[in-house]
């Protein structure tokens, strides 16, 4: 007997909690399914502060290596607080928009 979980996703899924503690549970900003399904492979995800101003973005987001940890683009931790996002995708799909919360 086996037992197989097949996934099937049809869209990314954000978490949008962030506890960069190093507990290992919401380290880091998961957009799930964002480099599993092929239209989304390709993508850039930005991070805004409450005055708009980008803090973090990067192009081709993966979870792993490529990833928002509740660091700044120059290297600062970021403080506690709301934060937008915006992941947009070259292929002409709908860009997604909300906010995170980053908890420290």
């Amino acid at each position: 007997e086996q037992e197989v979980t097949i996934d099937v996703g049809g869209d990314v899924v954000v978490y949008n909690a962030v506890s960069p503690d190093g507990n290992g549970k919401d380290d880091s900003f998961i957009i799930q399914y964002i480099d599993v399904l092929p239209e989304t492979q390709s993508n850039k995800v930005t991070i805004l502060n409450r005055w708009g101003d980008v803090v973090f973005d990067v192009s081709d987001y993966n979870n792993n290596d490529r990833v928002f940890k509740g660091v700044s683009n120059s290297g600062k931790d970021l403080p506690s607080g709301i934060y937008y996002y915006k992941i947009e995708y070259p292929g002409g799909r709908k860009a997604k928009t909300g906010y995170l919360s980053l908890r420290r």
